[in-house]
């Protein structure tokens, strides 16, 4: 019989989670679940963070819960399984396992490596459950402000996102992520607590648990919420085997070059003719692309190439601007859209 590949654990009052999140992950020591009883026994939320081993504001806000002793008003069950990848070499360095997948990306099949078999169990273990949302913790790969991001709009995807932040991205691509599985019997909503190092993001991200684990109604948008949406996001990706770097000057044979300060754009408007990096030569540009959730690709449209220089066509709101390069080349470097909606709940 297989091993299962994730721990099941209940939370007591006599459970030990170490002093520091480093203490708690390798008393994990491996990706597992925690439930926590709720003072409501009949229902549950479900709660993901540390799908990505460089991403601690999570990890570091449940087990600020778990060690506080709260008792949440429903059942929350905790899935925490990248704890191999964070405990790897030196803490929070990778974002997967070198020579595996993004376990982000494996929630679709095929499931047979081993962060498909972990994606496959949480898939099994909700299934048990039957939590009535989901919330996934993550942090940017870069600087910014935190935001959302759902693959359905409606009023309970807002409400979820509203616990944590005003910024919302609703998104159409299909990459395997764990919020593509979102449904009306269990809504499902990315939370980007903004970067990793910041310790803003800690807090949002403890802040909003409070508020997910002790409201009465979280699918309900409360009066007086406001919510900046944007829709339709491109990623501006380069193709396999295309090189990066980042520095203030051009640097040749290297296919796109980065300013350094580019993140300062993070969920700020990118003018027309906002620079985004130098191009070295026409057969660099044809590394890049700039896909839709429909495999639209709009470079030629939103932006535009004038002597080397790549530039924002027309203004843009850009997000996710990262400053790692493993990151910009084997995901994307950031995410772009054209339009921002607001919208407020009065009553």
């Amino acid at each position: 019989m297989a091993t299962d590949p994730i721990r099941v654990l209940e939370a007591s009052a006599t459970s030990v989670w170490g002093e520091t999140d480093a203490e708690f992950l390798n008393r994990l020591s491996g990706a597992a679940v925690i439930l926590i009883p709720g003072r409501d026994r009949s229902r549950t939320r479900a709660l993901c963070t540390l799908l990505h081993g460089n991403e601690p504001s999570g990890t570091r806000a449940l087990h600020r819960y778990l060690r506080e002793g709260h008792i949440p008003l429903v059942n929350l069950l905790c899935c925490v399984p990248a704890v191999e990848t964070a405990l790897h070499e030196k803490l929070y360095q990778h974002r997967y396992l070198p020579g595996e997948r993004d376990m982000n990306r494996c929630f679709r099949p095929p499931f047979d490596d081993r962060p498909g078999a972990i994606a496959h169990r949480i898939l099994q273990i909700l299934a048990e459950y039957r939590p009535e949302c989901l919330i996934d913790i993550h942090n940017t790969s870069g600087a910014g402000p935190a935001f959302g991001v759902v693959t359905y709009e409606d009023h309970t995807h807002e409400a979820l996102v509203s616990l944590f932040t005003e910024h919302l991205v609703v998104n159409d691509l299909k990459l395997g992520a764990l919020m593509e599985l979102s449904r009306p019997e269990c809504p499902v909503v990315t939370i980007e607590c903004g970067g990793a190092g910041d310790p803003r993001s800690d807090r949002i991200a403890y802040e909003g648990l409070l508020r997910y684990a002790s409201g009465e109604d979280v699918l309900k948008l409360a009066p007086g919420t406001h919510l900046e949406l944007y829709h339709s996001p491109i990623r501006l990706e380069l193709s396999e085997g295309a090189s990066l770097t980042y520095d203030t000057r051009p640097v040749p044979g290297v296919d796109l070059t980065v300013p350094p300060d580019l993140e300062r754009y993070n969920f700020g408007t990118a003018p027309e003719g906002t620079f985004i990096g130098w191009l070295d030569g026409s057969a660099s540009r044809q590394r890049l692309s700039a896909k839709n959730g429909q495999g639209i690709d709009r470079l030629g449209e939103w932006f535009k190439v004038e002597d080397g220089r790549l530039m924002t066509a027309l203004p843009l709101k850009l997000f996710m601007i990262t400053h790692r390069k493993d990151i910009a080349l084997s995901d994307c470097l950031f995410y772009a859209a054209p339009e921002t909606e607001h919208r407020s709940i009065d009553s």
